[in-house]
């Protein structure tokens, strides 16, 4: 029988995923820029645009060891390895599980009626 965690799991990923897809853009005085749902810059059009895109770019490759220090303490915590593995941990079998109990309450609720 799935346990809360197994549902969690479920909803983290499906949350995951739909932030995966989101993506915004907005133009201002002929520059257009697209962003994701973490706030990253993924494009920008117009005058200069690629150089801007490259310098935030390098920017951000610059930043990322900086931010693994900050998080290093926290990212080793065994409850937070643990809870980062539960939610990474093969999500194909999580949602076939989901299907399965949504499947097997619909047989009931027939077989119940009858």
């Amino acid at each position: 029988m799935p346990s809360e965690h197994d549902e969690l799991g479920v909803k983290v990923q499906r949350a995951q995923h739909a932030l995966a897809t989101i993506r915004a853009t907005a133009t201002v005085d002929g520059i257009t820029v697209e962003v994701d749902a973490q706030n990253h810059l993924l494009a920008i059009s117009g005058p200069q645009g690629n150089s801007i895109l490259t310098a935030y770019q390098q920017a951000l490759h610059e930043i990322q060891s900086q931010v693994a220090e900050a998080m290093r303490e926290l990212n080793s915590d065994p409850q937070v390895e643990s809870a980062r593995a539960f939610t990474t941990a093969n999500p194909a079998s999580l949602e076939a599980a989901r299907l399965d109990r949504a499947e097997a309450e619909v047989d009931n609720y027939f077989e119940r009626s009858w």
